[in-house]
């Protein structure tokens, strides 16, 4: 799962235009290529339209714009981002994010916010495996012998460390949210 973040009114620099999808049916790879290479460079020079992230990625991301915005954002702004329901963010209210982001952007917060949460993320303790009952081994209609989720060991990670946090993504998102027009999460 990912959530699609598209924006609603963004900033299109001029010459450059979306192009239009082709009938996939009737196009031999490469040509569905080009058009994909296409896609990809004009979301690029016009960084307001798109920002993806699989969910993995977008919760962290998330959780540290509420954290420097929640006095500023609705409690409905904030719940909803967990959301890929097509909730909209109006104009106004990018612009406080992205205010808040160019200041933490600015005064490197965000890096420092990202070696917090690894070091977090390092200090987390691996827990019991819930596939095997901690035992190392399963016997069920998926696996017979060793659990090849904790390879036998009864152990596994934290669920936490599957949310990595990166200040780029916090970069990236600052640029499109100052380029939206709005957003909304899909």
């Amino acid at each position: 799962m990912g959530m699609d973040v598209y924006g609603l009114d963004p900033i299109i620099k001029e010459g450059t235009s979306k192009p239009e999808m082709p009938d996939f049916n009737q196009l031999p790879d490469e040509d569905r290529q080009a058009y994909f290479n296409a896609v990809d460079l004009y979301e690029r020079e016009n960084p307001g339209v798109y920002f993806r992230a699989n969910v993995w990625w977008w919760r962290p991301l998330w959780m540290y714009i509420t954290d420097i915005c929640e006095d500023v954002i609705s409690e409905q702004d904030i719940e909803m981002g967990h959301s890929n329901s097509g909730y909209e963010y109006s104009a106004d209210t990018c612009k406080v994010i992205e205010e808040r982001l160019a200041m933490a952007i600015e005064s490197n917060a965000h890096h420092m916010y990202e070696r917090d949460y690894q070091q977090l993320l390092d200090e987390l303790e691996q827990v019991e495996c819930q596939h095997c009952n901690a035992t190392g081994t399963r016997n069920d209609k998926f696996v017979q012998g060793e659990c090849n989720a904790c390879h036998g060991t009864g152990k596994t990670d934290d669920w936490r460390k599957s949310y990595p946090f990166a200040a780029e993504v916090v970069e990236d998102f600052h640029k499109f949210v100052k380029n939206s027009g709005g957003f909304k999460i899909c």
